[in-house]
């Protein structure tokens, strides 16, 4: 009698093939999908590339078209103001970018001498005396606005500007106490007895009887009031130009107590209208007018012209962009490029 049963073996046989070849599809597909990423990932890269290098390209063109105006200006003009090329230097790049088909770039060139060269204060060279003590007057009375307006009242300003000038090297009778203070911190670290290398040093520094969130109240400053971090310059090196100086700065330059409120204003009018001459002293003459003496106007140190500029350049490709940040210094010869940076 014949049997109709299937062969044990041959069930065995069917079911390992089949466990062989869904084993074989799940590799099949994995491989896939890590070949998509990894041509994802290329393509992804591909793309950061061309933009990287599209960025690159644009900000250096920026960087040589800043140079050419000023370059243009310093022949042109014996003042520096924001009426000149570089003041409307955005304007420029957004036309430029009408004719891009790579990315658009915009920007703006700033004044550095219209901030207080924070490097100024120390005493470090007997034949520039005169002039050391005319930044650290008008360093101190804006110092001293600042500590009001932003109700600083724990330590002094005097003690901090004795701080900075021991930080850069200056040797005052304090400077031994300064110095037990840093190696007393959490991470030890000593001054460098150098000019600033970055606004924020200032948050390195000991500022004796001063409460706890005072400094970092001072560099950043509130919404409405701006901080140091805004009001100093480590790049420009002097004099301060009166054309573009910022409030804080003007409102500290007279060393009377007094006329200060209609000095800022007088210059704020004067600087607003175009058709005012910005390449001569005119600060003086306004001065007289608010009834200021000479004698308390620190003409040393005040000036008209602009040695240092900083250029803000940012490249838009596509969903990408490139930010640079460059300093310039110009001279009559040539103009020096003394740092630069970005993301």
């Amino acid at each position: 009698m014949r049997s109709t049963a299937t062969p044990p073996a041959c069930n065995k046989e069917q079911g390992a093939i089949i466990i062989i070849i869904l084993l074989v599809l799940v590799i099949l597909s994995f491989l896939a999908m890590e070949l998509s990423k990894e041509t994802l990932i290329d393509h992804t890269s591909s793309a950061v590339v061309k933009s990287s290098i599209a960025g690159n390209a644009l900000c250096d063109s920026g960087r040589l078209l800043a140079k050419e105006i000023l370059i243009t200006d310093l022949k042109e003009s014996s003042g520096d103001y924001n009426f000149e090329a570089w003041g409307s230097f955005d304007s420029e790049l957004k036309e430029i970018s009408k004719e891009l088909v790579s990315g658009s770039l915009s920007g703006e060139i700033t004044d550095e001498n219209a901030l207080f060269p924070i490097n100024k204060l120390a005493l470090l060279d007997q034949n520039t005396k005169q002039q050391t003590e005319q930044y650290q007057a008008i360093f101190l009375r804006m110092l001293k606005t600042l500590c009001t307006d932003l109700d600083i009242t724990s330590g002094t300003p005097e003690d901090l500007m004795t701080s900075i000038r021991i930080w850069q090297g200056e040797e005052l009778a304090r400077a031994s106490e300064d110095d037990t203070w840093y190696l007393a911190q959490e991470t030890a670290y000593t001054r460098t007895k150098k000019p600033f290398r970055s606004p924020s040093e200032i948050l390195l520094l000991y500022w004796p009887n001063a409460q706890k969130g005072d400094l970092e109240k001072l560099y950043y400053g509130t919404d409405a009031i701006k901080g140091l971090r805004d009001l100093i310059t480590v790049w420009g090196r002097g004099p301060i130009n009166m054309n573009t100086a910022c409030d804080a700065l003007v409102y500290a330059t007279p060393s009377s107590d007094e006329h200060e409120e209609e000095f800022l204003a007088q210059t704020t009018a004067y600087r607003n209208d175009p058709a005012n001459n910005f390449e001569t002293a005119w600060y003086l003459n306004t001065a007289k007018l608010c009834g200021i003496q000479e004698k308390d106007i620190p003409n040393e140190i005040l000036s008209f012209k602009t040695n240092t500029f900083r250029v803000n350049l940012t490249a838009q490709i596509g969903s990408a962009h490139k930010r640079e940040v460059i300093i310039l210094r110009r001279t009559i010869k040539k103009i020096t490029l003394l740092g630069s940076y970005g993301e």
